[in-house]
């Protein structure tokens, strides 16, 4: 094949890149736009975590109560998804993205063109890396992308319009750290609200912006978010934490790029919790998990474990809306896949739950325990493979067709579940057999187990 042949062969190529990454725009407008009804258009833009009018006057509540006054804070909408797509992409990728994220903020204060060399990217690198600029160009956030694949190089012009700067130069970090916190709490199985973006003003008269503030089963987190000078605010933050009364452990600010060792330096500075982009989740975890850990000190007597008889485990996980029910689970999945794999749309799982409420003989209470496990063990996903949470978000796909995957992604989080409550459960044999009787299967992976185990251990 000669070089002219090859050019035309890599014209082609990007084309039709771009035609599949403009279908899938579309397919997103259509879907925005698909409902005529102002009750189900609104129900389809609610926040993954329900955070409805009623539950945002509960943190406003909590707030006031302290003295404080709530002036405004953002409401979501629907142009969130592209944003919320964008930085769940770029934050997830954030290491073999940064180097051209860091090269487009430089364009967007410069005025120029980025033109990035990428020839020491692997092929994995670079397929992140022109995905995600074919992302930012279909949505029009770059004016023009072009990668030529002989000399490895990304050239690339950003639109600068107010709320695309505003993205690159820090929304995005904000929105990827509430979207993973969002998660984590669900998985955890707790409730939650959130205000974003809250200006406020205090006793004293001074005036202040949080950027996440959620209540977590009642209690506060507040989460502050820097993708630079941070030197400016944390004093600030350390004094605002202080006149809020939250505890350390719940007053987190997550800086992109720091190491691990500085994060502690400047926690026991400003007496603040400080983490990074890696260790921000298990900042959480810590700070949602010490109430429940107190709890479990409380009720565990020298030497026995919290979770003794299977009335223990059944209750544990019913009061997390995940009862196993085995005899009706996996009539539940092999349903969900047939009716995932006829889609001709996206659907939410509040409207595949009506439509299977009538072809299972359960109660939809039941039906909703079942959901709530596939739904939080990441089974659920949009078009760009990326878990929806909310039953109330449009989801196209499953993370795979086979029963058996979904099966035992169930199993993991009821594995989850438990070990959040007691990390030693399965150290009994008894207790292994007990938990199989239980969910109804023998099949419980102890490596899987040890990994979990493993990653929830900082927050013990």
């Amino acid at each position: 094949m000669n070089s002219e042949q090859n050019h035309i062969l890599e014209f082609i190529l990007d084309e039709l890149k771009n035609i599949r990454a403009e279908l899938q725009l579309l397919r997103q407008e259509l879907r925005e736009k698909s409902s005529d009804n102002p009750d189900v258009a609104q129900e389809n833009l609610a926040p993954s975590n329900n955070n409805d009018k009623k539950n945002i006057l509960t943190v406003q509540d909590w707030i006031a109560n302290r003295g404080i006054t709530v002036k405004h804070y953002r409401e979501q909408s629907a142009a969130d998804a592209v944003f919320d797509r964008l930085a769940t992409f770029l934050g997830e990728h954030f290491r073999t993205l940064s180097r051209f994220y860091e090269a487009l903020k430089r364009s967007l204060i410069s005025g120029n063109s980025v033109t990035l060399n990428v020839a020491s990217s692997s092929q994995k690198e670079l397929a992140e890396l022109t995905q995600f600029c074919t992302m930012l160009h279909s949505y029009a956030f770059l004016s023009s992308y072009k990668y030529n694949k002989n000399t490895k190089t990304i050239f690339a012009s950003p639109n600068r319009t107010g709320i695309i700067i505003n993205f690159f130069t820090g929304e995005w970090f904000e929105r990827y750290v509430y979207l993973k916190i969002s998660s984590l709490i669900s998985q955890n199985g707790n409730d939650f609200t959130v205000l974003i973006n809250p200006k406020i003003t205090f006793p004293n008269g001074g005036d202040f912006e949080f950027d996440l503030f959620f209540l977590v089963a009642g209690k506060p987190l507040w989460v502050e978010c820097k993708t630079g000078d941070y030197q400016s605010y944390i004093a600030r933050y350390a004094a605002a934490r202080k006149t809020l009364n939250i505890p350390q452990r719940r007053a987190i600010l997550v800086i992109l790029g720091i190491s691990n060792d500085l994060a502690t330096h400047l926690t026991h500075l400003y007496n603040i919790t400080v983490a990074n982009e890696e260790t921000f989740s298990e900042a959480v975890t810590i700070a949602i998990r010490s109430d429940e850990s107190q709890k479990q000190t409380d009720n565990i007597s020298t030497g026995s474990s919290s979770l003794t008889t299977s009335n223990d485990l059944l209750k544990l996980l019913n009061k997390r809306g995940l009862r196993p029910l085995p005899e009706y689970r996996h009539q539940v999945i092999s349903e969900l896949i047939a009716m995932v794999e006829s889609f001709d749309k996206p659907h939410t799982m509040a409207e595949v739950k009506a439509i299977l409420a009538e072809k299972v003989p359960i109660s939809k209470s039941q039906l909703q325990h079942i959901l709530n496990a596939i739904v939080r063990s990441n089974c659920v996903l949009d078009d760009n493979s990326f878990p929806v949470l909310s039953f109330t978000l449009p989801f196209s796909n499953l993370i795979s067709n086979d029963p058996a995957v979904i099966e035992s992604k169930c199993i993991e989080i009821y594995v989850h579940t438990v070990l959040l409550i007691d990390p030693d459960y399965f150290n009994n044999p008894d207790h292994i057999v007990e938990f199989q009787r239980v969910i109804g299967s023998n099949v419980l992976d102890m490596e899987l187990i040890r990994k979990i185990k493993e990653r929830l251990s900082l927050s013990r």
